[in-house]
Parts: C-alpha cells; sequence; structure tokens
C-alpha cells in the first residue's frame, strides 16, 4: 500500500517549520488536529483512528502489531468480525464532496478499489463478507403509479473472493447474526419479496407471491431462525393495506397472519403501524404496534379556513410552540403481542398506558408500562416528566398501577420478581415485590449517600444512577456518591459495597463502564470496570472489580481518562488520556493494563506554539463555601512580572483541570490555551448557588476568588481583569458588574436580564414555557413570579444597572433558541440610554452558539481586540469607535 505521507506533511509544514514557539493564532485553528472515530479490530490485535485538520488534511491511522498504516484522505474505517479486513471511504483528491470505496487486507496491506459502490460496510456475524449497494439513477413506476428508489446490492466474500449480486432492490434487511437477507426487488413493474440464506447461498421467494405488489416495511426472525414475520405492505392504486405474515422456515411457507379487520384484529383495534416487530425470547409471541383508529381518539378533522392561525388554550396539554416540536402522538398508537400458540392478539398499552417497555430476558411473562397523560400540562413548566408506572401481565395485557407521579421511571429485575426506583421523598432506593406489592427500603440503613447532597437548585432531589440488574437475577448494582454497591432487592442478602468504601475513604467517584451499549445485565463472573474520578485532586483512570471481589487500581494519575474501549474478545482495551498540555491521545493494553502502549501522535503543531499551565487553586467564599477553581498561566511564566487576567464561570468547572483544550475560534466563550498562549492568566472558579440569591451567590464565589488571587499572587494585575461568560455566566456577568467596579471590562454571551420579562417567555429550541428555569432549575429562584417578585427583581440585573461603571460587550443572536434574544437588546439598550459604554454583536441567524466558521473567527478577532484594548493598552479597533 502506498503511504502519502508527503500529502500531510505539508498541510503541516507552516507549524513544524522554525524554531521560535509563537503565539497562537488563526493559523493554529486550521492547523490543528483533531483526532476521532477510534477503534479496535474484534481480536484486539488492530487499532485505527482519523486525524484530520480544518485545512482539509484527514487520514486514517491503522496500528497493528508491528507495523503502523496510513491512509490520507481516509475517514470511517471497520474491521471486519474476523479481524482480518478493513473497509473505509476514501475523498477524492479533485471532489472533496466525493467518496471512494476500498477495502484491505491488514495482514498483507493489499487494497482494492470497489468501483460504483455508494456504501459499503462488514454484515454482523459474518466472517468477511462486504455489504455493497450502488443507487440506480433510474426510479421505476410500479404499475400501481408509486415511485421506488432502486438499489443494486452485492455480497461479497473477501476470504473466497466470491460475490452475489441483487438487482432492483426496494428495501433490505439482514437477521439472525446475518445468516439471511430479506429483501424486495422490482422485476416487470411489481415487488417481489425473497430470502437469501447466506450459509447455503440459496434464494428463496415467500410463497406466496400474493399479486405482485408486495413489499415489507419491517420484519423479524424468531431467535431459533425457524420463523419469520413481515409487515407485509400489499400496494394497489386505492390504497396500502399493511399485514403481519408469519412465514414458517426452511419452507418459507405461510403459517400465519394478522389481518387488520379480521376476527384476530377488529377493525375497532386500528391499522398496523409501522416498525416495531419483535419475537419474544421464546419465539411464542409476536410483538408489534397499531395505530388506533379515528374513533378512538375523537374527531381530528380540520375546518378548511383561510386564516393562519395558532390557538394557545388554557387546559390544553402542551402549548402550540411543543405541539410544532413534539407532535402529540400519544394516544395515536397501541402496542400488542400475539400468542402463536393461544392464536389470540392481546392488547399491552393503550390510551391509559401509551408507553410500554419489550420484556427482554427468558422471563417474559412480565414487563412495565408507563403513562404520563395525567401531568402533561404541568410538564409545560416543570423542568421533567411525572410518570404513573404499571405492572403489565404479558400473557392477558393486564395493568396494575405500582406507583404514582414519580419523576423516576422504575426498572424490573432479570426474573421479573422485583422492581427498583429511586424515591423523592426521602432520597431512597426502593423495591417491590411484583407478586406481593410489598414495597422495601434498600438504602436507608446504608451508612452511605446516594442522593446529590451537593444539589443547588430547588427541584427533586437527584441520584447517581443504578448501574443494572446482574445476571443473578434480583441484585441490582447502585452508585452511591463515591462507590458501587451490589443490593438484593428481595432483602434476603445484606448490601455488598463492591469497591469496599475505598471511594468514600479516598474521596473517589468509581462509577461502572458498560461492556456494550445494549447491555441487558451485568455479569458477575467477569471483571467489571470502573471510571474513577478524585474531586479533591481532579485525578482520574480506571480499577477492575475482579470476580473474587478485588477492587483493583489499574490506573489513575494526574490526567483525564476518556473513552475506554474493548475488543469483542475483551483481551485488549483502548482509551484516550489528557491534561491540560497533554492532547488526548489513544492508548492500548491488555485488559488488566500491565502492558499499555501510546499509539498517537496528534501533538506535533503544538511544538511550535507557546502553550501554558493549570493549576488547582482553593479559597473561602465571602459566604464561607471552600471552593476550588483552576488557574492557568502562559508558558515560560515569570512570577515577578505582572499578567492581566481573564475570569470565566458558569457554576462548577474545575473537574476540568486536566481537559485539553484544541485552539479554535469562540463559539460561546474564550479558549484557555488560546489566551494564556497570548500572554493572559485564566481563571475558572466554581460557583455554588443559593436558592432565591443566583445573583449575590455568583458574587459571593467569583470576586473572593478573585480577591484571593490578589493577595496571594504579586504577579496578576488587579487593575487589569475582564470577566467572560456565556449564558447563564453571561447572566452572572450582567449582574456582577451592578455590584461591582473591580473588572475592567466584561464580555457577555447571550443574558438574561431581566428575569420578570424573561419568565414568561419560550425556549424556542423545546418549545417550552422558560418558567421552569426559575422556578426549579438553574435560575434557581424557588418559585412563581407572583410568589417571589422580591427576588425576581433583587436578582434582574436591569434594574441595577446605573450603577454599572464597566465597559461591556454583548453577543446576542436573533435565532437563539435558549435565550429570548430581546433579553440582549434590553441590556444593550439600558447601559445606551444609561450612556454607559456597550456594544451588541447580532450574527444575524446564528442560534445561541455560533455555528458558522467565519462568525466564530470575527467573534474571537472582536473579543480578543475588545480585552487587549482594556487589558494590554493596545490599539482601539475601529468597529469600538463612534
Amino acid at each position: 500500500m502506498v503511504i502519502f505521507w508527503v500529502l500531510w506533511m505539508i498541510c503541516s509544514a507552516s507549524a513544524l517549520s522554525g524554531q521560535e514557539k509563537k503565539a497562537l493564532d488563526e493559523r493554529a485553528y486550521e492547523e490543528w488536529l483533531y483526532l476521532q472515530s477510534e477503534c479496535i479490530s474484534p481480536d484486539g490485535r488492530w487499532v485505527a483512528y482519523e486525524q484530520r485538520n480544518k485545512m482539509g488534511c484527514r487520514r486514517i491511522v491503522i496500528h497493528g502489531e508491528s507495523a503502523t498504516d496510513t491512509i490520507v484522505r481516509g475517514r470511517n474505517l471497520k474491521f471486519s468480525p474476523d479481524s482480518k479486513f478493513a473497509c473505509y471511504e476514501l475523498y477524492d483528491k479533485d471532489n472533496k464532496s466525493s467518496k471512494l470505496n476500498y477495502w484491505m487486507n491488514l495482514e498483507t496491506k493489499d487494497t482494492a478499489f470497489i468501483p460504483e459502490v455508494t456504501s459499503a460496510y462488514f454484515i454482523p456475524g459474518r466472517e468477511a463478507m462486504l455489504h455493497l449497494t450502488r443507487k440506480v439513477t433510474d426510479t421505476t413506476v410500479l404499475n400501481t403509479g408509486i415511485k421506488y428508489p432502486l438499489t443494486d446490492l452485492t455480497l461479497f466474500s473477501l476470504s473466497a473472493g466470491d460475490s452475489v449480486r441483487f438487482t432492483n432492490v426496494v428495501s433490505y434487511k439482514y437477521a439472525g447474526d446475518g445468516a439471511y437477507l430479506l429483501l424486495s426487488q422490482k422485476k416487470d413493474s411489481s415487488l417481489f419479496v425473497s430470502v437469501y440464506d447466506l450459509n447455503n447461498k440459496q434464494l428463496r421467494r415467500l410463497d406466496p407471491v400474493y399479486d405482485g405488489n408486495f413489499d415489507f416495511t419491517a420484519a423479524c426472525f424468531n431467535p431459533k431462525l425457524d420463523k419469520l414475520a413481515v409487515l407485509k405492505r400489499t400496494i394497489s392504486k386505492k390504497d396500502t393495506i399493511k399485514s403481519v405474515v408469519i412465514f414458517e422456515l426452511p419452507k418459507f411457507k405461510p403459517c400465519d397472519s394478522i389481518i387488520p379487520g379480521s376476527a384476530l384484529l377488529p377493525e375497532s383495534f386500528g391499522s398496523l403501524a409501522e416498525g416495531a416487530l419483535q419475537f419474544s425470547e421464546s419465539g411464542d409471541r409476536l410483538y408489534f404496534k397499531i395505530k388506533n383508529s379515528v374513533s378512538d381518539v375523537g374527531d381530528t378533522t380540520r375546518q378548511k379556513v383561510k386564516s393562519d392561525l395558532s390557538m394557545w388554550k388554557w387546559d390544553a396539554p402542551y402549548i402550540p410552540t411543543m405541539n410544532r416540536l413534539h407532535p402529540d402522538q400519544i394516544r395515536k398508537s397501541k402496542f400488542c403481542q400475539y400468542d402463536l400458540k393461544k392464536k389470540r392478539v392481546v392488547v399491552l398499552s393503550d390510551e391509559d398506558m401509551p408507553y410500554f417497555q419489550f420484556p427482554q430476558g427468558e422471563v417474559e411473562d412480565l414487563t412495565l408500562g408507563f403513562n404520563n397523560l395525567n401531568y402533561l400540562r404541568e410538564e409545560v413548566y416543570k423542568p421533567a416528566s411525572q410518570y404513573d408506572s404499571y405492572l403489565v401481565d404479558i400473557k392477558t395485557g393486564n395493568k396494575q398501577l405500582i406507583l404514582r407521579k414519580s419523576f423516576y421511571l422504575p426498572t424490573i429485575s432479570v426474573d421479573k420478581k422485583y422492581v427498583v426506583w429511586f424515591e423523592i421523598t426521602d432520597s431512597c432506593w426502593y423495591s417491590m415485590d411484583t407478586k406481593t406489592l410489598t414495597k422495601k427500603n434498600l438504602t436507608a440503613e446504608i451508612d452511605d449517600i446516594f442522593y446529590n447532597d451537593e444539589q443547588d437548585i430547588p427541584m427533586h432531589v437527584t441520584n447517581f444512577g443504578l448501574a443494572g440488574w446482574t445476571d443473578k437475577g434480583h441484585t441490582v448494582l447502585i452508585h452511591s456518591k463515591t462507590d458501587l454497591w451490589a443490593i438484593d432487592a428481595a432483602g434476603h442478602d445484606a448490601p455488598c459495597c463492591l469497591t469496599k468504601g475505598m471511594g468514600r475513604k479516598a474521596g473517589i467517584r468509581f462509577r461502572y463502564i458498560k461492556r456494550k451499549d445494549d447491555e441487558r445485565y451485568i455479569d458477575l463472573k467477569a471483571n467489571l470496570y470502573l471510571e474513577a474520578f478524585q474531586h479533591r485532586t481532579k485525578k482520574s483512570g480506571y480499577y477492575v472489580l475482579t470476580p473474587t471481589g478485588d477492587c483493583m487500581q489499574l490506573v489513575f494519575s494526574d490526567h483525564l481518562y476518556k473513552n475506554l474501549k474493548f475488543s469483542e474478545d475483551r483481551s485488549h482495551c483502548i482509551w484516550r488520556r489528557q491534561s491540560f498540555t497533554e492532547y488526548p491521545e489513544v492508548y492500548k493494553s491488555d485488559s488488566l493494563f500491565t502492558e499499555i502502549e501510546k499509539l498517537s501522535v496528534s501533538d506535533s503543531i503544538q511544538q511550535s506554539y507557546l502553550w501554558g499551565t493549570s493549576e488547582l487553586v482553593e479559597w473561602e467564599s465571602f459566604a464561607k463555601d471552600s471552593l476550588q477553581g483552576i488557574l492557568c498561566k502562559p508558558e515560560n511564566f515569570d512570577p515577578s512580572q505582572k499578567y492581566p487576567m481573564l475570569v470565566y464561570f458558569y457554576e462548577k468547572r474545575s473537574d476540568n483541570l486536566n481537559r485539553y483544550n484544541i485552539p479554535s475560534p469562540i463559539a460561546t466563550v474564550i479558549n484557555w490555551s488560546y489566551c494564556v498562549s497570548n500572554g493572559y492568566l485564566v481563571f475558572i472558579p466554581d460557583v455554588v448557588f443559593r436558592k432565591g440569591e443566583p445573583g449575590a451567590s455568583s458574587y459571593d464565589a467569583v470576586v473572593s476568588g478573585v480577591k484571593s488571587l490578589i493577595d496571594r499572587y504579586d504577579f496578576i494585575d488587579k487593575d487589569r481583569i475582564a470577566l467572560n461568560g456565556h449564558s447563564w455566566g453571561g447572566y452572572q456577568i450582567a449582574f456582577l458588574v451592578t455590584r461591582t467596579n473591580m473588572f475592567k471590562a466584561a464580555v457577555s454571551g447571550a443574558p438574561v436580564v431581566n428575569m420578570t420579562s424573561a419568565y414568561g417567555g419560550i425556549r424556542w429550541e423545546s418549545g417550552k414555557s422558560r418558567m421552569f428555569q426559575y422556578e426549579q432549575t438553574q435560575s434557581r429562584i424557588g418559585g412563581t413570579l407572583w410568589d417571589k417578585p422580591a427576588e425576581f427583581i433583587r436578582n434582574s440585573p436591569l434594574f441595577f444597572l446605573p450603577q454599572v461603571q464597566t465597559p461591556v460587550l454583548i453577543m446576542h443572536n436573533d435565532k437563539d433558541g435558549s435565550v429570548m434574544w430581546e433579553q440582549g437588546i434590553e441590556f444593550f439598550m439600558a447601559l445606551r440610554r444609561l450612556d454607559k459604554p456597550v456594544w451588541l454583536f447580532n450574527y444575524k441567524g446564528e442560534g445561541h452558539h455560533l455555528k458558522k466558521w467565519e462568525n466564530r473567527l470575527d467573534y474571537s478577532r472582536r473579543v480578543m481586540e475588545f480585552y487587549d484594548y482594556y487589558l494590554k493598552d493596545g490599539k482601539k479597533p475601529e468597529w469600538m469607535k463612534s
């Protein structure tokens, strides 16, 4: 394979030339590498990742046991299930919007171009079989008058070297771990459905072929692979009729069906809905979904009127802005199960309980259902949904109410004997016997903390999460503040702290890492991996819980560890490690971290630029809170000099001490690395809040933190300190400049300055009322405007703007979906009316965060010009002049 190193080196040449380091500039934004899409082969022998920059350079790097290969312009690499091959896309060097598909033999390094293919991927469950598709340019028109986009599909075995091709494919689906391919094809202006057996290489048409206009929209095989269920779509010029047909394999003969309007599924039930077709694990039941008939949901017809009216009703479950973004589909469908042995359909969810959890596991006679219909109206002004929870008998469809108006949904054990949930009334975890409905408090007697005792928002208490059920029936793993507990939901066995209290003793937060995203239960006979983070020092790493009960440290240091991924055979793993100065590179090791190897090198450009350091600082706030923060210093820092300082804050940010900041133009707030490289100190104080006093709380934390640093360090120029923040941080800045004159300048992005007017506004992205923010979440007033008018006014900077003596730069965009941009206008107009120095930026069409690269560059330039003018005696930019 030819390795195109030259092209990559050209892209990086400017960063590598010369010996003297320079301050970060806009060129660095384009040159800096972004590492992404790291993956490990199923056998753990190979690791691949992508590197790219904003200049358009991109490459795939593949690490083997003895060699490293690079594919310039490559992306989206996937390993074959047998770990012998890889497929990837290659950007056409002459047309970067076009992509070419290749495959590669990982051992021999041989590569091959796959011509005339729009997509290529490995079929799960097959050793090395590629699925290749090519769009057909012509769109077929069936004899029904319906148009279908067509695809040619090829299955290519890389190990055997043979292939099979299917032309004019309308739809397809793999099943049985890649054993079968179900597909519909156009033949003579009609559609026909077939099944291809990938093991025997046989194509069988489903029998009967009906009228030649048979397509499918969903399909599934049962676990034994002896039955196939198809959501059949029979198409005519007048209508499209859906039914479920069950075929017996390997004969591929229909053996059962579910037809709307039949005795099995009367017309009153409604029609079959798209998707949601699934066999139970025993194969005895088939789950499907139906759409309610019109009579079930009332008259949905609309009068033909000329006016374009949006009607707001006081008693409607949603306000129109939420209806637009969240169409009310809740009452329009039902989940059902078809009992293949008893030949009957059972409705499992309905308009009174619209949400249904598919039963999983060998025990499948019981599951959970949920209903929030009674609380939809409250959801408009509450931060989270509330639900009634039910036990649902799969065999009969009978449901039993077990929990009412709960913020936390229960989860059911593997053996279906217990449900577990978190109760906000006493901040404890509970279990319930599904037969006797007896409740048991699981955590009240445990000497540990299972709720967020540091929560400073006035809403229902939160918890640290449930890791999952184990394979031992009804044992559940629950996180405390620091440790991981195994708790018997039945209460027979004593709770066991799997981490042996190490988290609480050392102040380390342990969190379970799932083996895979769709993990059904936790296998206690296997090693369990934990993410570890120490709050006081900000160290992090990984631990392992062994089947023998040991809790072993694998790696733990002054870094931030993320993205732990294992090979399919669990023999090897990869992860990312970073710090303020260390790029988040890819590392590889065996499963017990005895042999660690750094794979990627992405920081070569950094060596050409001035960087900086970060350190943890601590102080006591005016409110007597013990707080932490981050102080970033420039490279070649000289304590005998005076440095200007930028102060950025939001809530608690000190846990980011070891986070790497890739130089990039501002989307919301300053880039720490860029600022320290250009001679600024950057201080990031933690902020804790008191109910009803968000503004004063911010003052107590931020101003005390700045004053403590000034008292402690002579190198801080106390007359050259400025503020930076966005959104909630923008609000705090607006408040602070009404209370103190210690800051030379301030940049406030998307701020709220008038809580009384913002309270009645809309968050346009979600369509929700903003009331919940002030009553229960971030704004922390803790009540309505009518209950606490004094608190709303006292915490609104607008009413105190005559006291401002700090020049302010505001950025608020007219398509902001989180904070109404009228708030930025209120801020600007008030300061303008008061003859205060103020500037307002509106990047037209942009939202809460800047997305367009040119706008981010422009904003970054102007923000730094603003700071340089006030803090470094820089030249006054033209845009600041009258």
